[in-house]
């Protein structure tokens, strides 16, 4: 029997140690789920930042992170923002709003509008985290004009 499709299943994450306009130094190694340079074919990135129990410790890292530098792509992205009910709280800055946004939930984030996010609030023993999604195989970013 031939396995047509397996080269499309990930079995095993890449990780990358920094992103374009990114700070995330506090979460390295950050686990790359799909991207061209694991599947060829694919046409999606798409990285997994999750924490399978959020401490004291790990909720004050978070608020401490700054924001992405607003940055932008010549493709449409997404961010699933995926654990219990509350477990985090995201600062999700889209052109010129600003929304709080918790998990579960998801923002589409359409070609070329300037967006950053970071965490403003955690909930200590919930799971959540962030499985940002770009829509073009790779992850490139760039500047707010």
């Amino acid at each position: 029997m031939e396995n047509r499709y397996e080269h499309l299943i990930v079995r095993r994450p890449m990780n990358v140690n920094e992103l374009p306009a990114h700070d995330l130094s506090q979460v390295i190694p950050y686990p790359v789920l799909m991207c061209r340079e694991l599947v060829p074919d694919a046409n999606a990135w798409a990285l997994y930042l999750f924490i399978k129990e959020i401490t004291q410790e790990l909720k004050d890292i978070a608020i401490r992170l700054d924001r992405a530098v607003p940055h932008k792509h010549d493709f449409d992205e997404m961010y699933l923002m995926i654990g219990d009910p509350q477990a985090i709280t995201f600062e999700v800055m889209l052109g010129d709003e600003t929304y709080q946004v918790s998990t579960p939930s998801a923002v589409y984030i359409p070609k070329g509008t300037p967006h950053a996010i970071r965490p403003v609030d955690a909930t200590v023993g919930l799971s959540g985290g962030l499985i940002p999604v770009c829509l073009n195989g790779e992850y490139v970013t760039l500047p707010v004009d």
